[in-house]
């Protein structure tokens, strides 16, 4: 009897034991820009087509995302999912290289196009990173600083000046799912700790104004990285989420000049402020909130495109021909219209998005 009761003792004492309990398992989202990339150090590298910058920076990108997996997998992460988050014009794939990922990540790849900051994500992630981001539009120390558009000189929520990482955040919040790292430049961290200090941080290169970084060495940046992701997973359980922003929300965007902000102003629940370049708007809950402003941006984007277009076209020696050549196509659309081109045809394989394009 004493013997079988020692037996059970010595049975359950080894059920428990680290070696035999199950261990949990952590699925991360880890969202990836290219302007907080270590080794961007000019806008081309940022740019698709930009050769040799682009590849190079794709290089570098890579080097950072899987070092925060090398860190994420140490902490314990089973399942990372990769989102590009960086809309570089590259539609053939992913600004990272997808091939050259580290176990256990995959790359997010959907048929339709999804928005990288609200719906990358579903209430099963345990945890986001945000890898190679960028500081926030008004903040001119920064490396090609700028939220969501190059159309808005400044993006502010209740007055707060935000940045793509602090929008990732409020996003995931939704669900009760905490941002936990973020890397990218040394002015971008000065934002982090400001506004979400409870978020590791790994600075992976100094800006140098809005034009031009100056790298950290390499190695130094992936042990950075890794250290900050491992970190940051191994305290999940201390991890917050940014309640210091509370709604009802107002947005309010600064765009360049009157021109983009009154006719911006000119949308449903958009009012124009006092200075003439911001426009507010209110919502109840911040994603309703953010995907009204993603209609104030792209509005205010065709208004840039256009001003960009007139003052081009000015500047040719042929000015005069080309504006009347313009004029006429325009008349003869009216009073002549053409049928519609044919569609192209369907490609073999349907296109493939996996984030920001």
């Amino acid at each position: 009897m004493r013997k079988s009761y020692v037996l059970a003792l010595a049975g359950a004492l080894l059920l428990l034991s680290p070696a035999f309990s199950q261990q949990k398992s952590f699925k991360v989202i880890l969202l990836c820009d290219m302007e907080g990339v270590s080794g961007a150090t000019s806008v081309r590298h940022t740019n698709f087509g930009a050769n040799p910058e682009y590849e190079e920076a794709r290089k570098s990108l890579t080097a950072d995302v899987n070092a925060a997996i090398a860190g994420l997998k140490a902490a314990g992460a089973t399942e990372i999912i990769v989102v590009d988050g960086h809309g570089s014009g590259n539609t053939q794939s992913p600004d990272v290289l997808e091939a050259e990922l580290l176990a256990p990540a995959k790359m997010i790849s959907r048929d339709r196009p999804f928005d990288i900051y609200m719906d990358s994500y579903d209430p099963s992630a345990d945890a986001i990173v945000a890898v190679a981001m960028h500081a926030g539009a008004g903040n001119p120390a920064g490396f090609i600083s700028h939220t969501y558009t190059i159309e808005d000189i400044q993006y502010r929520v209740n007055g707060t000046p935000f940045n793509e990482s602090m929008i990732l955040a409020m996003g995931a919040a939704r669900f009760g799912i905490p941002l936990i790292m973020v890397s990218g430049d040394d002015q971008l961290e000065k934002e982090i700790r400001r506004f979400l200090p409870w978020v590791k941080y790994a600075a992976g290169k100094r800006a140098v104004g809005r034009t031009k970084a100056e790298p950290f060495p390499r190695e130094e940046v992936s042990r950075r990285i890794e250290k900050a992701a491992r970190e940051a997973l191994l305290a999940l359980d201390a991890a917050r989420l940014p309640e210091n922003f509370p709604g009802p929300f107002r947005f309010a965007l600064t765009f360049q000049d009157e021109s983009q902000a009154r006719t911006v102003a000119g949308l449903q629940g958009a009012e124009l402020l006092s200075d003439s370049v911001s426009v507010q708007i209110r919502a109840a809950d911040f994603e309703e909130g953010y995907r009204a402003s993603l209609r104030l941006i792209s509005t205010a984007g065709l208004v840039g495109r256009l001003q960009a277009a007139q003052r081009v076209l000015a500047a040719q020696p042929n000015a005069a021909a080309l504006r009347e050549a313009v004029s006429k196509y325009i008349t003869d659309r009216w009073l002549d219209p053409q049928p519609a081109p044919p569609a192209p045809a369907a490609s073999a394989a349907p296109p493939r998005y996996w984030g920001a394009r």
